[in-house]
């Protein structure tokens, strides 16, 4: 990691931060480097149950660093490179993953926002797939997780015609659940992430991330034989006698379980 991607543990949740603000966070090939690692990170640590990814400055990530103007994607020489770049994707985070999206998301920028689990935006940014009208491919396989958030015609406009919207229209698509002021975006994913992280047990969390995004490409029959599998899994684990005993004495649950040592290995 380096030092324009910045990664804090503090309660729990692991804020990971863009810090590039002189540059609106624009994304560079360190960055990529160190927000891959920065999941990994995030995902083998215990004092991590819930992830937080956000930019300092105004903007999130207003796209790709373009400092290289017309070169910037004139890469014929080496393309061994995937449309998914990062060593490690947020869906394979064993955590929940919420993008605090406190100013402008624009191409590579929404896709990184697209990747996690929540998002919630700025009401008064601006957020789009921009790459139809730079001349490239959207990646961080927006094309699979977008019609799944808006449904196929909302994602094709987005996508196609790189449609450009502000972070309450963004919402009113579907793209995100929540749209606030800029200077709240970030204390609201906070106050959602410490609640999660005091009261949800880590290992279930993880449980329910994995089944919500491999059922995406299951049948129901398929998804249901897996279900059924973690269901009995979390029964038979210390985390379901606390979460009962807690609720019933009116306390915070004090968990037991382990996302890196109590993972089921067919999970």
């Amino acid at each position: 990691m380096n030092q324009d991607i910045l990664l804090d543990v503090q309660d729990g949740i692991g804020t990971i931060t863009f810090n590039r603000p002189d540059a609106m966070n624009t994304f560079t090939n360190g960055m990529m480097e160190g927000l891959g690692d920065a999941y990994r990170r995030c995902d083998e640590d215990d004092a991590v149950r819930v992830v937080v990814v956000t930019g300092a400055g105004k903007a999130f990530c207003a796209g790709a660093d373009m400092s290289g103007g017309g070169e910037t994607f004139d890469t014929l020489e080496d393309m061994d490179f995937s449309s998914c770049p990062l060593s490690f994707q947020a869906w394979d985070v064993r955590k929940p993953v919420i993008a605090a999206c406190n100013g402008h998301a624009v191409g590579v920028g929404l896709g990184i926002a697209t990747q996690c689990d929540m998002r919630i935006f700025a009401e008064e940014g601006k957020y789009g797939f921009l790459q139809t009208r730079r001349g490239v491919v959207a990646d961080f396989a927006v094309e699979h997780v977008l019609p799944r958030l808006v449904g196929f015609e909302r994602a094709f406009e987005l996508i196609v015609r790189a449609s450009r919207l502000s972070g309450t229209e963004a919402c009113e698509w579907g793209l995100a659940r929540r749209a606030v002021p800029a200077e709240q975006v970030l204390a609201t994913a906070m106050e959602i992430a410490g609640d999660m992280a005091v009261n949800c047990s880590p290992l279930v969390m993880g449980i329910h991330k994995r089944l919500l995004w491999r059922g995406q490409d299951l049948s129901r029959e398929q998804l249901v034989e897996l279900e059924t599998r973690a269901l009995h899994y979390t029964m038979g684990r210390p985390d379901a006698v606390e979460g009962g005993m807690a609720y019933f004495e009116r306390r915070p649950p004090a968990w037991e379980s382990s996302v890196s040592e109590d993972w089921p290995d067919w999970l």
